[in-house]
């Protein structure tokens, strides 16, 4: 019958391959956690990406459409405070 041979480490190897495995396990933990952040600002900087190809598209379109009167009149209303004649504005003060 065989003898069957016990691998004797010396401490100093066994503490090493321990040290080994325990930075190992860090090392993949924090990896793991930089993954995860990585993949959610990717899908933040899609969702922004979005965001800006519509606003990129409605600016085309109002390119496309040119200046009309509406336009211009929006433009007076909303932005310069004009009226036309006979019009009364009110401005509510309620929600300042």
């Amino acid at each position: 019958m065989k003898r069957r041979r016990k691998s004797k480490l010396h401490p100093l190897v066994k503490a090493l391959l321990v040290l080994v495995i325990v930075f190992a396990g860090v090392r993949l933990v924090s990896l793991q956690l930089q993954i995860n952040d990585l993949q959610q600002q990717c899908e933040e900087l899609d969702k922004e990406i979005k965001h800006k190809e519509l606003a990129n598209k409605e600016l085309k379109e109002s390119l496309d459409e040119g200046v009309t009167d509406e336009a211009i009149a929006k433009i007076a209303r909303d932005v310069l405070g004009y009226a036309s004649p006979g019009e009364r504005i009110f401005i509510d003060s309620s929600e300042q």
